[in-house]
């Protein structure tokens, strides 16, 4: 081996001999000082440059879709509180309305996840996920409050196992939709 194949070194360890070259900005690297990224080894200044903003919400649009999925959550809990009490006044029987009431909730994740997506401008950001998990979450909460305290309804209805079943099943699913 020659001693020019290493007639570089790193701009940063100027005692350590490299031909290794960033892949952004071509600064010569080292082992010591490389960051590894996806498409190739980076200088530390090219690596800590940060993701494209498709993948992050900035602040302002991450306060306005958890005040905006808050309130959505009232309304549909309301709307989810108020279809379950039909379901309990029609002579449907225990089984057949607990079932009923189960699936709403959890069919009812699909239209919540898609308007997280869309409240939060169609971003990748993935604490997105989360706010549609606790909307579905808040959504089962008013609805399991309006309905059993202000309309009547028999509240092992929204707590037993089949409606613990469709609330996990909406989340899994509320979740998903906004998938990054």
């Amino acid at each position: 081996m020659t001693n020019d194949t290493f007639d570089s070194t790193c701009l940063r360890h100027p005692d350590t001999a490299s031909n290794l070259g960033c892949s952004r900005c071509g600064d010569l690297i080292c082992p010591q000082c490389m960051v590894q990224s996806p498409v190739g080894a980076r200088c530390p200044d090219c690596a800590n440059i940060g993701q494209a903003p498709i993948f992050r919400s900035t602040p302002t649009e991450f306060a306005s879709t958890i005040v905006l999925s808050l309130v959505a959550a009232i309304g549909f809990g309301v709307a989810y509180a108020v279809v379950v009490w039909v379901l309990w006044v029609l002579p449907l029987g225990f089984m057949i309305g607990n079932v009923a009431a189960s699936f709403i909730i959890a069919l009812s994740g699909a239209p919540v996840g898609d308007f997280v997506r869309r409240v939060g401008k169609n971003k990748l950001d993935a604490r997105l996920r989360i706010v549609a998990a606790v909307t579905m979450l808040l959504i089962w909460m008013v609805g399991f409050t309006v309905g059993s305290e202000m309309l009547g309804v028999w509240n092992g209805v929204f707590r037993n196992i089949v409606a613990y079943i469709g609330l996990g099943v909406g989340i899994y699913v509320a979740m998903n939709r906004v998938r990054p």
